[in-house]
């Protein structure tokens, strides 16, 4: 019975999350916070209940869904639940100890003193979209928000946590970059959503794809890709004086809108969606990869 619990968490997510966080705690890092392993970890811990909790949690109120999907794809659910019905209570039930966990990490740690209050703030927001994403009354996803509750969760969130464990508050450098990486959160939406279109429409989401069709969704994903690259310029052309370069940002850039418009190509040709999908994706994390890396590598000589 636990191999099918486990069998639920999507690690591909993990690791992006994991990846999301520690962008954020190097950028951080190279803006002049100071890293402590401690904080990093626990601040991390609060991430990882909470974006757990959403496997679970997402799995249990979209089971029917699940039901009407007759092929298992590499982004939807696990159809655990729809195949092992007796285990969707101690589901829930798991996914919201592992949300209280998360909420009790970072309440702990503001009231001890350990963490800002923004960090109870962070946690507060990306547990409460990873929650209500799927789950009534609020059902975001049901409502036109869903793409809404994964930018701002997966986009913002997650690497404003990392930020806040190595800094210790906001500045004008995260304010800059939280635009593109919101960006990036909704390309991440729209690349998710993309290959459940139909099963979307069947079982009353309203995304992009189940509105307007998975030709609407690739262009999004080019036209969010493309304004965060013209972002990066800008900020290369008028906003200098950093410890960064802009200028590696907008080339790092260069891999989404690429992967975009292969894409969007793609569905013209009628390629698998999820195919295109993936190769949205897996850019994302790249340019996540490459800023990080960059990050590190101007780091370490200091």
């Amino acid at each position: 019975m636990i191999g099918q619990y486990l069998r639920m968490i999507r690690l591909h997510i993990v690791a992006g999350g994991i990846l999301a966080f520690t962008l954020g705690a190097v950028l951080a890092l190279v803006n002049g916070g100071s890293f402590d392993t401690l904080r990093f970890m626990v601040f991390y811990a609060m991430i990882f209940f909470g974006d757990l909790s959403t496997h679970f949690s997402n799995d249990y109120f979209d089971v029917n869904q699940d039901n009407l999907r007759t092929t298992k794809g590499i982004f939807s659910g696990s159809n655990i639940l729809v195949n092992n019905p007796q285990l969707r209570r101690s589901a829930r039930t798991i996914s919201l100890a592992l949300l209280f966990t998360s909420l009790l990490i970072a309440a702990a740690t503001v009231a001890s003193g350990f963490a800002p209050l923004e960090f109870l703030l962070v946690a507060f927001a990306v547990n409460f979209l990873g929650w209500f994403y799927s789950a009534p009354p609020l059902r975001l996803v049901s409502h036109g928000l869903g793409e809404v509750a994964i930018a701002l969760a997966v986009g913002v969130g997650i690497p404003a946590a990392g930020y806040l464990s190595v800094m210790g508050c906001f500045d004008g450098l995260f304010g800059l970059l939280s635009l593109p990486f919101l960006l990036y959160g909704f390309m991440l939406a729209f690349s998710l959503e993309a290959p459940d279109v139909e099963v979307d429409r069947l079982g009353g989401k309203k995304t992009v794809g189940s509105v307007k069709g998975s030709l609407a969704v690739f262009g999004l994903c080019f036209a969010v890709a493309f304004a965060a690259l013209v972002l990066f310029v800008i900020y290369a052309l008028f906003f200098g004086g950093w410890a960064v370069d802009f200028w590696v940002f907008a080339a790092f850039a260069v891999c989404p809108v690429a992967a975009a418009t292969a894409s969007l190509v793609g569905v013209h040709w009628q390629k698998k969606v999820e195919r295109l999908s993936l190769v949205n994706v897996f850019s994302l994390f790249l340019i996540n990869l490459l800023i990080a890396v960059y990050l590190l590598a101007i780091q370490l000589p200091n």
